[in-house]
Parts: structure tokens; C-alpha cells; sequence
């Protein structure tokens, strides 16, 4: 059975339906203690009667739901502002005192205004709606002794769960087998590269990147495969953590709220202060005081701009309309104003201007050439037997043929394969002319695989390795020459090739070296003694039009700032080919730096930083507020889990469509459904212009409204009859 709520292990306290483990500190503990912790026989599973009794205990495996406004509060929010209640105020006084026609023209004003403006935000969410995955997750678990599949939402704390490449991970569980095993944590994390994972224990003052323990709700195994033991579920993974974090996250006024704010209040005391002197002036000349309040609200809807509510709603609904057919979905009107006032865009790197997607840009090959996929492969020896290691020391493979659309696999391996197509055509007969002995996986401790085959044809067998340059040029004796078939590799042959890992690792690519080794027997010596053939040099490439985008925003005095969970030299690389900061040096800052800066440090730092690297949501969410404090209007763009509270807490929130996750999503004020970078500056062209013809607007609007004041003032003041009553100067305005 399941240890008490007061686990010794692991040092909490469980509260509510919860078991221990669901608090984030399995990572450092064995799984094998955690399995008897939970009381879970690993060979077997849960019994069907206990997964019941822990479910109904601690609930669906299901995150609580980010609601969204109901219809009634979407009608209500079209209110929201004092120019509005100030209209309001003059509807009821007017009713009051027999100006019936006058109320009912106002009332009927505001209510038009708050329909159109309730139409165009319920259409939004509908359009949010539509674009939302409706598929659900399910899990492979051991139960009663039994293998079955069953909807994750079931999932409880102990279950043994069986993932492969390609499977979704339903909750966040500690591994207890891992073969070849890596994960894609870029949604959660912001990692763009797939995670190595291992079962031994890591520290407890991990940060969630460095956990290679642990699987997590809301990433994907890509290669490899697993036993796990549940941990937490729902609200208590990882990704609840952040759901949590962004429930308790405000909604940020835009520029334009906080403005019509500010003018209603000027409004406040302009209408107070005349209808004040004019009750005044009138009793001292002894008027009918009733007559008096009927002057006064005539002076008031002189004052109070009704037609702002309307044409500022009409305005920001056209602008809407545009913007849908550019492929941006607004949520708000108010966002789109919002848009075209920012001075600073915090946008995530993985997916959002990159692609996603790794490439091989270059081979640096042993003999010193450098050789890009496509060029020279049929006249080069060394790539050839590069390409073929590449190919089959690797895990990945296309599901049907070479057409490299539908692969399946670790993107890294992924990018090997495609890049070796135009000189291995056929790759399935390539593999299969060759026998697979032995295999060593990669891991994160020794940062290498090995592969052992024999050749069918020719009986020879040849051992084959890739991983990191250093690692592999310490197993390798010689290097492939164009002079001759190999040279003794020295010391300052391996700093040479080193030179060029750092130079293309400064370029921002992913480097990973290549040998080979002839095998006498099958159970010789994998180590060392190896022939070093090159590296291969892969990126994610930036989306197209992300850099034109940039340099458009750079020209308009928009502020391009990269928060992302990469490391720092792939990040700062990435933003010198983008052109993050122009002609002017890339300044970037490590979140341990963030961490232990204080608030105004950070925003000092924060003016001048292009990039922040390995940064957590709440990383993002501080460096959001700290520049929106400085008095910065912030865009934030974003696809992942991790961008959700800063998208929320922004003054407009931007997520990505079609790879972005429902809770980016929902946090978010504007979804764009072609994920296209370049989309948010002609997004911002519209914004300036839809706040020039709103400021435009205004201007006019009190320009003609303080005519009107100033006439009927002065009739009041000097015993003049009124020259315009309440009714008409509704009807002018």
C-alpha cells in the first residue's frame, strides 16, 4: 500500500488529494524507491481497484480550465470605461427630470456601441475555438498485471507507463528504464533541442531543464523508449505549475484604456466644476432651480464626447476586420490599438523565429574541406563514408520513402538522414545490406553513440560513432586524408579540428562529429582506435521573413528582445543572423544572472540586452513587468507553455496558431494563424494608424464639443435664452 501522507522521502507534507511525490522532488530520488513509496509493483502496475480509488481521491489527470470571459461579462466589458458611465450618469439624470427623448438617444448610442463590440469579440472566440486540437491523449499503462491503453485524463500517481518515439507524455513520471531515450521539451522549456534522458538521479536543486530523470506533461519522446512511473498529475505537474502562475496573473490594460481613462477622469471634474458654477450663477439670480438642472445637463452632454465610445469601437472594429484578413485573429479590440503603441517586442526563439526544425548546413570533413549537403558528394571519399555512418548509426527513418516528408525520429538524426538523401537515394536498401551487431545509445553522460555492422556483402565489420567533438576525438588515433586513406592524429591535430567545432558552434550550429573503425571481431574494442571523417554543422534555420520583419520593426524604433530557454551561443548566434540589434554589438544575459539581479539592475540590464538565455516563465514574466515599469508598451510573442503568464501579463499578447499550445492560446490577445513573424509588424503598421485616426478623432471631437460649452456658458452666464437644448446638441454630436 501507499505510504501515509507524511513521506519520509521526500519531506512534504500532502495536502488535499496529492500524493508526496507530486511536489517536484522525484527527479533526485531513485525510482525503484519511489515505486515502493507508492506502493506500485513496477512488473505489474496498479491494481484496476486501487487506480480507481486514487482517481476518485485525487482527481482526472486533467488541468483546471482556463475559463474565458462568459458571453454576459463580454457584454458587460463594452462598458467598461468612465467616458461611458459618464453617459450613463446623464441617461439616468435625464430620465429623471422629464428628459425622456434625451435618455433614451444616449441609452440607445451606448447600447449600439456595446453590440458591436461584443460581436466582434464573441466572433474572436469562436475563431479562437476553431483553431484549438481537439485530440486527446492516450497512455500505454501496466495494470492488474496487464499492458492496456487507456485516456490519460485517467492517469494517477503510480501508474507504470510505456512511451516510444513519438508518443505524447501524458503526466509527469520518473524513469525507470530508458533505452536511447530523448525528449522535445521546446513547449514547456523553450529548449529547442531534444533532451537526452537517463534514469539516474539528479540533484534536487535541479532546475527543470537540467532534470533528465523525468518526462513531463505536454513534451514528446523523439526517439528511444521508456518505463515511467507517474509522479504527479493535473494541477501538480509541471505544466499546472505554470497554468497556476498564469491564473494568478493580471490582465494589463492597453495604451488606449489607460488613456480614455485618464480623459474620462479630466471629464469628471470639467462637467462637476460647470455644473457647479452654473448652479451657482443661477441661484444667485434666483432661477427655478429645476430649470437650473436641466441648464446643467445640457452643459454636460455639451461636454461629454458621446460619439467617442462609438466611432473609437467602429474604428477598432475595422482594424479588426483587416487584420483577419491578414491572418490575425483579434481577441480584444482594444488589443489592436494596443499593437501599434508598443516599443518593445519580447519574442521566444524556438518556433517563433526559428523554424523548428534542424538542418544540415555543412560538413567540415577530416581532409579540411567544408562541403555543403548537395555539392560534391558523388567526388568526395571522406563524405561518402561520413554520409553512411550518418545514416546508419542513427535511429531515425522515413516512414515510407526518402520524400523527407514524414519522418520519424530524433530531429537531429532526422536532419542526418535528409541531408544524406541526394547521395543515398534509397536508404532503405542502403540499411539493409548491413547487419546492426552491437549498439551503444547516446546519453548525456557520455555525449556519444556507437553502432557495430557488418557489411552482408563484403563479411567486414566496422564500428561506427557519433556525438560530441570532443568526446569523439578522444577516442579517435587518426584522421581520413585526401593524401592518403589516414594520418596519425596528434594533439594538435585534435586542437585543429576543436577550432573548427567552436567556429561553428559560434555560428550558432549544433556540431556533431563523425568516425569510423574497422572491427576484426565482433567483440573488440569499441573505445578507442577510431578514424576521425568530420563534423556535420546543423541549425534551426529562422523562419522566412523573420529577419525583414526585424529590420522593419528596428526602422519603426521597436525594441526586438529574445527570451528563451536555449543556451546563450545558439541564442546570441540566431540574433546576429537575424540582425537583432542592427550594426551594434548582440549583449546577452544568463538567467542565473536574472535570478540574482535586483529590480533595478534587471531594468537597467533589461534596456540593453538583446537576449535572455535558459529563462523559466517566471524569468519572463519579471523581465516583462520590469520593462513595462520602466514605461515600455510590451508585445510579447510566443507558442509554448512557457510564454503563457508573460503573454497574459503584457500589454498585447501574441500567440502562434498553429504550433502554438492551447494555453499560449488563451493567455494571448491576438492568435495569428500562419505563424508568420512578419505578420505582427504589419499588425503594429495597422495599430499606429488606427491610434493616429482615434487621436485624430479626439482632437476634433473636443475641439467641436468645447465650442458648444462655451456658447451655452455664456448664454447662461450673461441671461441670454439657452441657444441649444440637451436633445440638439445630441443630435450635432
Amino acid at each position: 500500500m501507499a505510504k501515509t501522507p507524511t513521506d519520509p522521502v521526500y519531506g512534504t507534507q500532502r495536502t488535499g488529494g496529492g500524493l508526496s511525490c507530486a511536489y517536484g522532488n522525484s527527479h533526485g530520488v531513485d525510482g525503484l524507491i519511489i515505486a515502493d513509496e507508492l506502493g506500485v509493483d513496477i512488473a505489474a502496475g496498479l491494481s484496476f481497484k486501487e487506480a480507481d480509488k486514487r482517481l476518485k481521491r485525487d482527481g482526472p489527470n486533467a488541468l483546471a480550465k482556463i475559463a474565458g470571459p462568459g458571453l454576459l461579462r463580454v457584454f458587460l466589458r463594452q462598458f467598461a470605461n468612465i467616458v461611458v458611465w459618464l453617459l450613463l450618469a446623464a441617461t439616468v439624470v435625464a430620465w429623471f427630470t422629464n428628459g425622456i427623448p434625451e435618455a433614451v438617444a444616449i441609452f440607445t448610442v451606448l447600447i449600439i456601441n456595446a453590440v458591436v463590440g461584443f460581436v466582434i469579440e464573441w466572433r474572436a472566440g469562436k475563431a479562437i475555438d476553431a483553431l484549438k486540437d481537439q485530440t486527446r491523449i492516450a497512455a500505454r499503462v501496466r495494470r492488474g498485471g496487464l499492458e492496456s491503453v487507456v485516456d490519460a485524463v485517467n492517469l494517477v500517481v503510480g501508474d507504470i507507463v510505456i512511451l516510444a518515439a513519438g508518443d505524447r507524455v501524458p503526466a509527469d513520471a520518473r524513469l525507470l528504464e530508458a533505452v536511447n531515450l530523448q525528449a522535445d521539451e521546446s513547449a514547456l522549456t523553450g529548449e529547442s533541442f531534444p533532451v537526452s534522458k537517463s534514469i539516474e538521479s539528479v540533484s534536487f536543486s535541479s532546475i527543470l531543464t537540467e532534470r533528465r530523470s523525468m518526462l513531463h506533461l505536454g513534451t514528446m519522446v523523439t526517439s528511444g523508449r521508456a518505463l515511467a512511473i507517474v509522479t504527479a498529475t493535473g494541477p501538480q505537474t509541471e505544466l499546472g505549475h505554470v497554468g497556476r502562475l498564469l491564473a494568478e496573473t493580471d490582465d494589463e490594460h492597453t495604451p488606449l484604456e489607460r488613456r480614455l481613462a485618464w480623459l474620462g477622469k479630466i471629464l469628471v471634474y470639467i462637467v462637476l466644476a460647470i455644473a457647479v458654477i452654473v448652479m451657482l450663477a443661477g441661484l444667485l439670480r434666483g432661477d427655478d432651480p429645476a430649470m437650473m438642472l436641466e441648464v446643467s445637463i445640457s452643459l454636460a452632454v455639451a461636454a461629454i464626447p458621446e460619439g467617442l465610445p462609438a466611432i473609437t469601437t467602429l474604428i477598432l472594429a475595422l482594424g479588426v476586420l483587416r487584420m483577419a484578413q491578414r491572418r490575425a485573429i483579434v481577441r480584444k479590440l482594444s488589443a489592436v490599438e494596443a499593437l501599434g503603441s508598443t516599443t518593445v517586442i519580447c519574442t521566444d526563439k524556438t518556433g517563433t523565429l526559428t523554424e523548428n526544425r534542424m538542418t544540415v548546413t555543412e560538413y567540415g570533413l577530416a581532409d579540411g574541406n567544408v562541403v555543403e549537403p548537395g555539392e560534391g558528394e558523388t567526388s568526395n571519399d571522406i563524405l561518402k563514408r561520413l554520409m553512411l555512418v550518418s545514416v546508419l548509426c542513427n535511429d531515425a527513418a522515413f516512414d515510407s520513402d526518402a520524400s523527407g516528408k514524414e519522418t520519424v525520429g530524433d530531429p537531429t538524426e532526422i536532419a542526418l538522414l535528409v541531408a544524406a538523401r541526394d547521395l543515398l537515394p534509397d536508404m532503405a536498401a542502403v540499411r539493409g545490406s548491413f547487419e546492426k551487431i552491437r549498439e551503444v545509445p547516446f546519453d548525456s553522460a557520455s555525449m556519444r553513440m556507437i553502432t557495430v555492422f557488418r557489411d552482408q556483402a563484403a563479411g567486414t565489420l566496422t564500428a561506427m560513432a557519433k556525438g560530441a567533438p570532443r568526446v569523439i576525438l578522444e577516442m579517435c588515433s587518426e584522421y581520413a586524408s585526401g593524401r592518403k586513406s589516414a594520418e596519425a592524429l596528434d594533439d594538435a591535430g585534435r586542437l585543429r579540428f576543436l577550432a573548427v567545432n567552436e567556429e561553428m558552434a559560434g555560428r550558432g550550429l549544433r556540431v556533431l562529429a563523425i568516425a569510423e573503425k574497422a572491427m576484426a571481431d565482433e567483440s573488440g574494442d569499441i573505445d578507442a582506435g577510431y578514424t576521425f571523417l568530420g563534423v556535420a554543422g546543423m541549425s534551426d534555420p529562422p523562419r522566412a521573413g523573420v529577419g525583414e520583419a526585424i529590420e522593419a520593426a528596428r526602422l519603426a524604433g521597436i525594441r526586438i528582445v529574445m527570451l528563451t530557454g536555449d543556451q546563450a551561443m545558439t541564442a546570441r548566434a540566431i540574433a546576429r543572423e537575424l540582425r537583432l540589434a542592427g550594426d551594434d554589438e548582440i549583449f546577452s544575459m544568463h538567467a542565473s544572472e536574472v535570478r540574482d539581479a535586483d529590480d533595478a539592475s534587471l531594468t537597467e540590464a533589461a534596456r540593453r540586452v538583446h537576449v535572455f538565455s535558459r529563462v523559466s516563465p517566471e524569468d519572463k514574466l519579471r523581465i516583462v513587468e520590469l520593462l513595462q515599469n520602466a514605461g515600455q508598451i510590451v508585445a510579447v510573442t510566443g507558442d509554448g507553455i512557457n510564454d503563457a503568464p508573460a503573454l497574459k501579463r503584457a500589454d498585447i499578447g501574441v500567440a502562434m496558431g498553429m504550433r502554438g499550445t492551447e494555453v499560449a492560446k488563451e493567455a494571448a490577445d491576438i492568435v495569428l494563424t500562419d505563424d508568420n513573424f512578419s505578420t505582427i509588424i504589419n499588425a503594429i503598421e495597422g495599430g499606429r494608424m488606427i491610434y493616429a485616426n482615434i487621436t485624430k478623432f479626439v482632437h476634433m471631437m473636443f475641439s467641436h464639443n468645447l465650442g458648444e460649452v462655451l456658447v451655452i456658458f455664456v448664454a447662461i452666464i450673461t441671461g441670454l435664452p439657452l441657444p441649444l437644448l440637451p436633445l440638439q446638441i445630441l443630435w450635432i454630436n
